[in-house]
């Protein structure tokens, strides 16, 4: 039975993003697979990832945070490791009200977005993409590609909000430690991928006219819903 949740030692938001309706069925299991940043990976998590057919892994981190904490992935022979960096990097979106723009920001980085879709839809297996949490850069991807393959909003939304479910515990115990963090940090409430959305809708129509905007062909574009679906 597929796995939504994947249980790797060193991270703690990695999951499939298989199993949500479409119209013409439900995106496949083991073809696109969104985790936080692995900084090690044990010989079972290898095992793992390659049962699921995983050969290559797409990070969206900045040079400077790849450095500081290098992805598990760029040290194995066994993957292919892609360093696809947006240009916003690991900012701070500095208030809740501040993450809809922050998302608009990543989904207007149209030279990255494009290399990151044609690597996903030119890769002969599962895919992981990934960032620091999870959450942001990796969350508006993930958003796009559940567009993509016909998704509807509100499965779109529920995928987004897991990435806090999965990491509330670090962020409690971050609170602890620094008691003046600001609520937002950390969280992936609803309100801020469905504005995210709502304004992308007003922007550029449909996701199919985003993705010709990029620079994505049609036949692209078939190859990435491909990827997803069958």
């Amino acid at each position: 039975m597929p796995l939504r949740r994947i249980p790797l030692s060193s991270t703690l938001n990695t999951r499939d993003l298989g199993g949500y309706p479409t119209n013409s069925g439900a995106t496949r299991f083991g073809r696109i697979i969104r985790s936080d940043v692995p900084l090690n990976l044990s010989g079972q998590d290898i095992r793992i990832l390659k049962n699921l057919g995983v050969t290559a892994a797409i990070d969206f981190r900045s040079a400077r945070e790849i450095t500081v904490r290098p992805s598990a992935f760029a040290l194995l022979p066994d993957f292919t490791y892609i360093h696809c960096p947006f240009a916003i990097g690991n900012q701070d979106p500095g208030s809740a009200e501040g993450v809809p723009p922050l998302y608009a920001r990543i989904i207007s980085d149209f030279p990255i977005m494009r290399r990151v879709m044609q690597t996903i839809a030119g890769q002969p297996g599962a895919v992981v993409i990934h960032c620091a949490a999870g959450k942001d850069r990796t969350g508006v991807v993930s958003a796009l590609l559940l567009l993509t393959a016909g998704v509807s909003e509100s499965d779109i939304l529920v995928d987004y909000q897991i990435s806090y479910t999965y990491r509330r515990r670090l962020i409690d115990a971050l609170r602890k430690q620094h008691p003046g963090l600001p609520e937002y940090v950390g969280r992936t409430d609803m309100i801020y991928m469905e504005k995210t959305l709502d304004q992308f809708f007003k922007t550029y129509g449909s996701v199919h006219h985003y993705l010709n905007r990029i620079g994505l062909s049609d036949e692209e574009i078939s190859q990435l819903q491909s990827k997803l679906l069958h």
